[in-house]
């Protein structure tokens, strides 16, 4: 398994286009700073933030605290990091991973995140060559969502929104965000799935495990679980089919490339399943979906099985950049993916850069 860079792998091409990054805006580090409980953000002995999470969206179900790099905060480093790796651009998204959503109710996160998008409205305004970004959504006020989704166009000049990913990993969840989906096929929007549980009102999530051995390993089976729920959920039901100008990305790559080998066994079973008779009818149900390379995400390995087996076209480049202080790990394991130098080009950056382009967003030609 390649795990480290070599002068044997290509060089890492300019003008990449990140589409899995995550920011703390001005207003948010604000709110959380002033809350009692977790989660909150609260001043370490270490001179940094500290981000206090709790509820069923942390992981294996504990409360935990970690400090928070300058990444997460500070634009002007964050640019200036996103130059030396050759990034031209990024979609900016709140960490659905801190279960801010699951734990609180409607009425503690709603102002949260109505400032959250506002803040990242005046972001793109002010970096509209380099950020693009998605609203901050609920999963426990639906209705609201959908308000704020239409805002969010209308107004604040985002491209569509964010939500928690478990919160698709049954078509009952999934049902339960069609108020938001018919906002979202108005106006075009992208949405994205990423890490967390939805607010525990939304039925068919996945349980919550309590692993007494071995933890943050079989936190990685969850992570693919979680991740290939949603997107059989989306893939091989009708759901999507009332919102064809809705485009969807799920992150981590479908759970580290499991969607991939679950498409592959559905492909040699199609016959069977019911799912037509092949593997070009099953990767056709993956049309309508993007799979980011970020976290869980990046294995060399991975991306290209997933490449193989969905199509190179269906993958974008995503870093998860602030919780992760380095873009360079993912390009590295894309150089070391045996990818051919089209299917590279189109993962960094000429996918995500039709995508944007679909939803509104003219990027410079690199």
């Amino acid at each position: 398994m390649s795990t480290t860079s070599s002068p044997s792998h290509p060089a890492a091409p300019r003008g990449l286009i990140d589409l899995h990054s995550h920011w703390f805006s001005p207003r948010a580090v604000e709110l959380l700073s002033a809350r009692g409980v977790a989660p909150r953000f609260v001043g370490g002995e270490d001179g940094r933030r500290h981000l206090h999470r709790a509820g069923p969206g942390t992981p294996h179900g504990r409360s935990e605290a970690f400090p928070l790099g300058p990444q997460w905060f500070d634009i002007d480093a964050r640019l200036d990091h996103l130059d030396t790796h050759g990034i031209a651009h990024q979609l900016l998204s709140w960490p659905t991973t801190l279960g801010v959503d699951a734990a609180l109710p409607a009425a503690e996160t709603l102002p949260l995140w109505a400032a959250y998008n506002d803040d990242l409205a005046a972001l793109v305004r002010r970096h509209p060559r380099r950020f693009s970004a998605v609203a901050a959504l609920s999963s426990s006020d639906v209705a609201w969502s959908a308000r704020e989704l239409a805002r969010a166009h209308a107004e604040l000049g985002l491209i569509g929104g964010v939500l928690p990913v478990n919160g698709f990993a049954s078509l009952a969840g999934a049902e339960r965000f069609r108020p938001l989906f018919e906002v979202a096929q108005r106006n075009r929007s992208h949405l994205y799935l990423h890490t967390g549980y939805a607010h525990p009102s939304v039925p068919g999530q996945p349980p919550l495990h309590l692993h007494s051995d071995n933890a943050d390993i079989r936190a990685l089976l969850d992570t693919g679980w979680s991740f290939a729920a949603a997107a059989i959920t989306l893939a091989f039901s009708d759901f999507l089919d009332a919102y064809p100008d809705v485009t969807v990305q799920i992150a981590m790559l479908g759970g580290a490339g499991t969607i991939a080998l679950v498409a592959e066994q559905v492909a040699l079973n199609a016959e069977r399943l019911g799912v037509g008779a092949g593997a070009d009818e099953v990767r056709a149900r993956f049309r309508r979906l993007w799979f980011d390379t970020g976290a869980a995400g990046r294995g060399a390995e991975a991306i290209a099985l997933a490449a193989r087996v969905l199509g190179e076209d269906r993958i974008v480049f995503g870093t998860d950049y602030a919780p992760a202080p380095s873009v360079r790990p993912v390009i590295d394991q894309i150089l070391q993916a045996p990818l051919q130098p089209a299917q590279r080009e189109r993962i960094f950056s000429a996918n995500a850069r039709a995508l944007l382009a679909s939803r509104g967003v003219a990027l410079a030609v690199a």
